[in-house]
């Protein structure tokens, strides 16, 4: 058991506290998907993951999005993985969300609002700050 430990300390890197902003509309493509498909494979690996939506990213976050409804994929598979995957926090850009028209009622279940000034402060905080 200590051999294979020390062959996963030599080959897994430490964790690291990443941030992955997001700010594609979710009716754009794929894009959005696939960028909570990276923080899910590095949550994978035993690192400290927090998803920050921002701009048009937001909407995806409110309960009323209905992907499938409106001819894309279900992304919304995605967030019933956030808690297995362990992802450490999943944000939303209260300014952002006001802009778009919604409050944070609307939000799903487990998403945290923060002020963009919040978010701001927050970023110095993480080893990796991702932003697609």
């Amino acid at each position: 058991m200590l051999i294979a430990s020390s062959i996963l300390n030599e080959y897994c890197p430490a964790m690291k506290k990443i941030a992955i902003l997001l700010r594609q509309s979710p009716f754009t493509g794929n894009q959005l998907q696939e960028t909570i498909d990276i923080g899910l494979a590095y949550a994978a690996f035993d690192q400290s993951v927090s998803l920050i939506f921002t701009e048009q990213a937001v909407l995806a976050c409110c309960e009323s999005t209905e992907p499938v409804r409106a001819g894309f994929t279900d992304f919304l598979k995605q967030f019933g993985a956030f808690e297995l995957y362990e992802i450490a926090e999943t944000v939303v850009c209260a300014d952002a969300l006001a802009l778009q028209g919604l409050a944070e009622h609307q939000l799903r279940t487990g998403v945290e609002s923060r002020s963009a000034a919040e978010i701001a402060a927050l970023l110095p905080t993480f080893d990796i700050v991702i932003s697609i």
